[in-house]
């Protein structure tokens, strides 16, 4: 199917969630006509519920008073479209995507995805500001330690981790798993968890998965309060980082899609006619935000906060001095 096929219209996903809701309970007009308000239009509910309750469109059987149970055996799902499979081909190509599937997944993605072309290749990316010395994904232990906390993080188990610190010594401890971040500049995934002490779960620390030498699951479940900490920034830091967009050379377009993965606030200042930017970051994210930022030049310039423009301007002037130093 095509993206803009007929049967991924406004009024089709109306009736399939009705449909869906209809399975197993019944569902009533007034039921109806608010799954046609929230998903339709103003005029959804008066084209299409007339047709499902006479009768002309024959998915909906009485059940009641002015309640309805649907015919189908099944509850009707969307096939997925030509772009949407293509797409998964191109994930199916990227050497990360073994972490987070098994092997039988993959062969049997492989075997109905056969036909499709991918929507890209990784050949058609230049990661012109990312490290070399990315984690080695392909290993099959790396994928084992990944996988088994993907479970602890799906399950809500505790883990047992040995793990390699910066001098070489490692180390063993339990830790509660609550996030797995990525660094796209780095090209390395980290695990986010508190580790015990003192009787709980309350040091909140980052792990490479590079440096975790043994990862088994516990039989134990974290505790509710780790919970709290799913999808929530790290550290958050105090402060947003505040920039002053120029719009030349498509700069405002650039920091968008750039600064993608950041929650972010975006005015336009009349009276400087140019934007004003607030991201709000992790402050284990400092660093590569402070780097992408200064990758934008002279078209970007920032305001504050006054911690965060003082390592710009450090940066700056020791590339200013590295610079002059080679010339002479």
């Amino acid at each position: 199917m095509e993206l803009f096929h007929e049967i991924y219209s406004c009024y089709f996903d109306v009736v399939r969630r009705i449909l869906a809701e209809a399975q197993d309970t019944p569902v009533s007009v007034k039921r109806m006509e608010e799954i046609a308000l929230s998903h339709g239009f103003q005029e959804t509910a008066l084209a299409i519920l007339p047709k499902l309750t006479s009768g002309a469109w024959p998915l909906l059987e009485e059940a009641g008073e002015k309640e309805y149970r649907s015919r189908l055996s099944q509850a009707p799902r969307t096939p997925l479209s030509s772009l949407q499979k293509s797409w998964l081909k191109a994930l199916l190509r990227d050497r990360r995507i073994r972490l987070f599937l098994t092997d039988e997944d993959i062969a049997r993605l492989t075997r109905e995805l056969s036909q499709v072309q991918p929507l890209y290749n990784d050949g058609d990316f230049h990661y012109y500001d990312r490290y070399t010395d990315g984690d080695p994904v392909e290993s099959e232990v790396y994928r084992a330690h990944f996988q088994t906390a993907l479970c602890a993080l799906r399950e809500g188990r505790i883990l047992l981790v040995t793990y390699e610190g910066k001098e070489g010594q490692t180390r063993s401890f339990e830790a509660a798993p609550y996030q797995i971040q990525y660094s796209s500049k780095d090209d390395k995934f980290r695990l986010c968890c508190l580790k015990y002490s003192r009787g709980a779960f309350r040091i909140n620390t980052l792990l490479n998965f590079a440096k975790i030498r043994e990862c088994r699951l516990s039989s134990e479940h974290v505790p509710d309060s780790v919970t709290g900490y799913r999808f929530q920034p790290v550290s958050r830091a105090a402060e947003p980082v505040l920039l002053q967009i120029s719009g030349e050379r498509n700069s405002l377009e650039r920091c968008m899609l750039h600064f993608a993965s950041y929650e972010k606030h975006t005015e336009y200042d009349e009276e400087n006619g140019c934007w004003l930017c607030s991201i709000y970051y992790d402050s284990a994210d400092e660093t590569e935000l402070l780097i992408d930022v200064l990758s934008f030049g002279p078209v970007v310039k920032v305001l504050g906060p006054e911690s965060f423009l003082a390592q710009v301007k450090e940066r700056v002037k020791r590339q200013h001095e590295l610079l002059y130093r080679m010339e002479l």
